[in-house]
């Protein structure tokens, strides 16, 4: 569908006579949060952003401290500050910044490929094959160049099919590209070694730079999922937010509200040189868009997903969908569960990137350390300034929580050093689980305790 909005041509969102977008597109949202909790103490913060975090805290009642001032309770600082924040100073036992140490054991996509594998070889040393399968749920990756053989002869294997190339660290999209032909491939790595070559000056004495570009000149080239579920023909992936109180032992949260990200284009394997048709990250899509107003025309709420997926598939097919997303959640959390260096002034806010294929098989794509939170209209800063509040009330720096509670606001706990089972389904979700309950028998009732975009459950 398309509509004409300012002389510019934008993708309508689909209308299956149950949405109805809200959103409007304005250079500014600022919805303070009004319900100031009265704490016995003054908070204190310090912020390296201009977004959402920082309206959040200040509109909590905190006092916003300047950089030569350490005596703040929370710093929400930049991942490349981190190392300097914890190696300058002895953190007091009050004091919390946002990333763990070595949080890169995750987020980044070479890193997290390996040990996943780690984590397989593991569970079949231990006979735990359901867990194996669940080691899966990253498509096949090889890392460039130490993998590069160990690719070209699985390439080999698979004659015409279709393979993508991402930076390990990259963001926003760039430096993406499809491929079904090695030559394509070769070409590309000729022209990265000549680029390096000619940067490599002579003389540098910088270990901490030239360590910073050896990991920018490390990519992935991984199986492309070539029948993504489609919604209208058009392709896209879900973000949802994960938060990690502690490693050791480890403590998930889910924020139930996420969004999906579509592709303005149709989806089609004939065009492989189209990012917009392949990778749906927002960056892409709206790059070339002067009018910000078609953004919400790219997203829908994790609720709207929901609701659509259930009118095809059913509530029960849903849950189990939902169950499985939460499982790769966690699967890749054990894989560096016992990586991350544990340290109990971090905690970290996780950007889980998920696929769908047409069989309703999560995907996992990459996992973001630092999410943006940068509003792109109305509903998408509510969204982010709800879930940094309920961020805030489950780090409870008031002192306020009981220790005890499975839900807070938006977020919904699963795993407390074991699983967290949701409870027995009550009046508001009756109908869905119970179904469930009827057609998957008893053992149904052990559901991990996630409402991914469901409403809002009591």
């Amino acid at each position: 569908y398309l509509v004409l909005i300012r002389g510019l041509k934008c993708p309508l969102q689909p209308i299956w006579g149950i949405f109805s977008s809200m959103s409007r597109s304005t250079e500014f949202f600022h919805f303070p949060y009004l319900d100031r909790y009265v704490c016995s103490f003054q908070i204190k913060f310090r912020c390296d952003f201009s977004t959402t975090i920082s309206e959040v805290l200040r509109d909590r009642g905190w006092y916003q401290v300047g950089e030569d001032d350490e005596s703040w309770n929370l710093f929400w600082c930049e991942v490349n500050q981190l190392k300097m924040t914890l190696d300058e100073k002895r953190l007091n036992l009050h004091q919390r910044v946002p990333h763990f140490r070595n949080h890169y054991e995750l987020t980044r996509k070479n890193l997290l490929a390996r040990n996943l594998k780690r984590l397989k070889r593991q569970y079949i040393r231990d006979g735990r094959w359901d867990d194996v399968e669940l080691c899966e749920c990253m498509p096949l990756t090889f890392e460039l160049p130490s993998d590069y053989l160990m690719f070209v002869e699985e390439y080999r294997k698979q004659p015409g099919a279709t393979w993508i190339v991402k930076p390990a660290t990259g963001a926003q999209g760039r430096g993406i590209f499809l491929f079904q032909r090695l030559k394509d491939l070769i070409e590309w790595r000729s022209a990265k070694d000549q680029a390096n070559a000619a940067n490599n000056l002579p003389g540098s004495t910088n270990p901490v730079q030239d360590s910073e570009q050896s990991q920018q000149d490390v990519y992935v080239v991984q199986s492309y999922i070539e029948n993504p579920y489609l919604m209208a023909g058009r392709k896209f992936d879900i973000r949802i937010y994960v938060l990690v109180i502690e490693f050791l032992p480890l403590k998930v949260w889910i924020a139930r509200e996420g969004f999906a990200r579509l592709s303005g284009s149709q989806y089609s394997l004939d065009v492989l040189g189209d990012n917009k048709i392949h990778v749906t990250n927002m960056a892409i899509q709206l790059r070339d868009l002067q009018d910000s107003s078609c953004a919400t025309s790219y997203k829908w709420s994790m609720r709207q997903l929901r609701v659509f997926l259930t009118a095809r598939h059913g509530a029960t097919q849903v849950e189990e969908l939902i169950q499985r997303i939460a499982n790769v959640v966690l699967i890749s959390l054990h894989s560096v569960e016992n990586v991350i260096m544990h340290d109990r002034h971090c905690f970290e806010l996780y950007g889980y990137d998920i696929l769908l294929d047409s069989q309703l098989k999560p995907w996992l794509l990459e996992v973001n350390a630092s999410p943006s939170m940068t509003a792109t209209d109305s509903d998408d800063y509510r969204l982010k300034y709800d879930m940094l509040t309920d961020l805030l009330n489950i780090l409870d720096l008031e002192g306020r929580l009981k220790g005890t509670e499975r839900r807070v606001g938006g977020f919904d706990l699963i795993w407390n050093n074991g699983p967290i089972w949701a409870a027995c389904p009550g009046a508001t979700d009756c109908y869905e689980h119970l179904h469930f309950y009827e057609t998957r028998g008893a053992h149904s009732l052990h559901r991990l305790n996630t409402y991914l975009g469901a409403y809002d459950h009591t």
